[in-house]
């Protein structure tokens, strides 16, 4: 009997721990999603800069004009710690989030303001020698670069004091200083009481991020491939962008001081900035992206030659079209779910042997010394804008050409000779498009195509439009309104919390053309891919809830 009963808290403690671990990796997307597409017009303005040098002509109205691109594209990355705090706060709240995300900023505020104190008390030698000792100025104050780790802080404090604040009530001559405007308040006090410890201590707390950081430079070629492997197995549960937000975004993954003594942290910020500098970029400096872009180019290319190849001649047309759009959405933008679930659930063993290959991808782009630069969406757009515009800086770019293509092949003979073996059952393959649906709906045989209703519907998603009977169809699958808790989402999943997950109809479901559908806990994840953020505001619209 006790044996039960701690069976059991220990399941409800890791389903508790992977919804806050969700819940932080979809919140943290927000100000995290400003960040690529700002670094790739930067990432424009850094291969003008290389080849207005090289003809001679970096000067005048033209140096002007490219630093102004330059520049526009370092905003983020070098303030990413307000984005942080901003954007985390207002992501996790569910309510309230004008009010919740100034909490984040204002408690960001009083940790530096705190830091200040803690110096002039404990540090004051540091502030006589600000740039030796890597201080910055925040806030109009001399401070720690707290960077994106900072802003992390600032914005879960920001969060939890707008929870249990937000709602207050004062009494009626102050009532107007109550409730969500009282948050703002309440953070800026919490914030500075934690924030002076937080001084005190900071500097072996930075040490200890950079150590974890050169943790992974001393395993060398071990890095990317336990990355790899890690990457590709948490995308199902949706926790990859908890470990990709600590290497691409903190110190964790790396530092790097630039000419103008200012801190830049996280792999890919330190990338785009070396970029800017002109300083040349190897393969260890972004172990982390090299096998992204064959992965999701080739590699996943040739798995999806490979399903297309299985399948039977008569469902090429209907199947065949969705494998090749997901296939591109990899290929191009470097959205791989829509591909991936594809085999996810109908051949699992396929999707583990997607893992360890994508592991050594990664491990075979470092020791090749083949570097790679993305600023997200690692896919073709991503390479010509970024890499072949700035191939002179980056350590033998042209080496995706080489794993790539070798990489699509073990994909294809692996796939194409497992598929046919072990008859799995992939898109087209059982007279039924498996999980992938992008053109039709789940077809049960062949006849079923004669139904006019299935072809009428069949021609209109050829142009997506989310009327009132796709939100319609949305909620009735999940139950109704009375029995969705929470509609949230991220890069790819519509995530809804139910209350009672008997009450989902997935038939429902697929009549809105998701990619597949997902079972976590007391969630239904409903795979939408890159649409799914104008889906989810359609929906919470349309239920007259925020989040």
């Amino acid at each position: 009997m006790k044996k039960e009963i701690k069976k059991t808290k220990f399941k409800k403690f890791l389903t508790t721990l992977r919804s806050g671990l969700e819940q932080f990796g979809r919140a943290i997307l927000v100000p995290v999603t400003v960040i690529p597409l700002l670094a790739l017009i930067g990432s424009i303005g850094y291969a003008g800069q290389a080849i207005a040098t090289e003809v001679g002509t970096y000067s005048g109205g033209t140096k002007i004009a490219l630093d102004a691109i330059k520049n526009i594209g370092m905003i983020a990355i070098t303030n990413i710690d307000f984005l942080v705090a901003i954007g985390l706060a207002a992501g996790l709240a569910k309510s309230e989030k004008v009010s919740a995300a100034l909490s984040g900023i204002m408690a960001y505020a009083a940790l530096h303001f705190a830091a200040n104190l803690m110096l002039q008390v404990v540090y004051p030698e540091m502030l006589k020698n600000a740039k030796e000792y890597g201080l910055i100025t925040r806030f109009g104050v001399i401070s720690f670069q707290y960077s994106a780790f900072g802003g992390m802080v600032a914005g879960l404090i920001g969060y939890y004091i707008h929870k249990y604040t937000y709602k207050l009530k004062f009494p009626e001559f102050l009532s107007f200083f109550g409730g969500p405007r009282f948050s703002p308040v309440a953070s800026t006090l919490v914030a500075w009481i934690i924030g002076m410890p937080i001084g005190v201590v900071w500097i072996y707390i930075n040490q200890g991020l950079k150590s974890v950081g050169e943790s992974w430079q001393h395993m060398g070629a071990g890095a990317p491939l336990l990355y790899g492997i890690a990457n590709r197995a948490l995308i199902p549960f949706g926790l990859h962008q908890v470990i990709n937000y600590f290497l691409y975004y903190t110190s964790v993954g790396a530092t790097w001081v630039n000419g103008e003594g200012v801190v830049i942290e996280g792999i890919y910020n330190v990338a785009i900035a070396k970029l800017g500098e002109g300083v040349f970029i190897t393969a260890k400096d972004t172990w982390i992206v090299n096998g992204t872009f064959p992965t999701n180019i080739f590699s996943l290319g040739g798995a999806s030659l490979a399903m297309y190849m299985c399948i039977p001649k008569e469902n090429r047309k209907v199947a065949g079209g969705a494998i090749i759009s997901a296939m591109l959405a990899s290929a191009l933008a470097g959205t791989t779910e829509p591909i991936e679930f594809t085999f996810l659930f109908t051949a699992p063993v396929l999707y583990g042997l997607h893992i360890i290959f994508t592991g050594l991808t990664y491990m075979t782009m470092y020791i090749c010394g083949f570097a790679q630069v993305s600023t997200r969406g690692s896919g073709i757009i991503t390479w010509l804008a970024v890499d072949a515009m700035n191939f002179k800086n980056i350590q033998n770019v042209w080496g995706l050409f080489i794993v790539g293509p070798i990489a699509g092949a073990i994909y294809f003979g692996s796939f194409y000779y497992l598929i046919k073996k072990f008859n799995y059952n992939t898109p087209g393959r059982d007279g039924e498009i498996a999980v992938m649906i992008t053109k039709n709906n789940p077809i049960k045989d062949q006849e079923n195509l004669e139904n006019k209703d299935l072809k009428d519907k069949a021609k209109s998603n050829k142009k997506e439009q989310y009327d009132e009977e796709f939100i319609l169809n949305i909620i009735n699958g999940c139950g109704g309104k009375e029995n969705i808790k929470i509609m949230a989402n991220c890069i790819t999943r519509l995530r809804v919390t139910l209350v009672d997950k008997d009450k989902f109809n997935a038939e429902i479901i697929n009549k809105t053309n998701c990619y597949g559908i997902k079972d976590m806990g007391d969630q239904k994840q409903i795979i939408y891919g890159p649409r799914v953020t104008n889906i989810a505001t359609k929906v919470r619209e349309y239920l007259g809830v925020e989040d």
